[in-house]
């Protein structure tokens, strides 16, 4: 599933550096999913979601690995769209 995350300015103030469960990309995520999450991890390499019971990864796009860099060294970061691709992870399920 195609997904395009907008990560605002209250995600990026709101986000803590290096916790993948609460990062400013992460705490998008929670907000576009409302309720729906059971879990979220954001890494620099990838992302793995876990709504109700099933369970979805995207590889990172180069803009998120540059954000998630800069965001964990405390460096300005900006809102920006995150364009994401989903596919259920059926080794994990």
């Amino acid at each position: 599933m195609k997904k395009i995350i907008n990560i605002k300015e209250k995600n990026i103030m709101q986000g803590e550096k290096a916790n993948p469960q609460n990062c400013a990309i992460a705490r998008a995520l929670k907000e576009e999913y409302k309720g729906k999450i059971k879990n979220v991890s954001v890494l620099p390499s990838h992302i793995v979601l876990e709504l109700k019971k099933d369970i979805y990864t995207a590889s990172m796009p180069k803009e998120g690995v540059n954000f998630i860099k800069r965001f964990d060294r405390g460096l300005a970061v900006n809102p920006f769209e995150l364009k994401l691709r989903f596919k259920k992870d059926y080794a994990l399920v």
